[in-house]
């Protein structure tokens, strides 16, 4: 079992590392990118935390930034993110209590 206080220095890390990786993004640093996310993804598996990968895209590992790398469309309740770098595809559906 995980201590609680890993978990919360686990979810710090994380954070830390996906600001990291939207810096490299705004750079065109691709590879550090790409190795923040991966480590990132590995912290939240090891410790078993999770965090929103919404803007993580799962086939090249790049941060999706909506009108950089990545378009966003909404259509029949459903928010559409595809990124432009590999042409992937993720669907979200958008819940009327939602806040964001």
């Amino acid at each position: 079992m995980v201590h609680p206080q890993a978990k919360i220095n686990a979810l710090k890390w994380i954070k830390n590392l996906m600001n990291l990786a939207k810096e490299m993004e705004l750079k065109n640093d691709l590879e550090l990118e790409k190795r923040y996310i991966f480590l990132a993804l590995e912290i939240s598996k090891h410790y078993k935390v999770k965090f929103d990968k919404r803007y993580v895209c799962k086939n090249c590992y790049s941060y999706l930034i909506p009108g950089k790398n990545a378009t966003i469309r909404i259509r029949k309740g459903r928010i559409i993110l595809k990124c432009l770098r590999c042409g992937n595809v993720k669907r979200f559906v958008i819940r009327k209590n939602q806040t964001s």
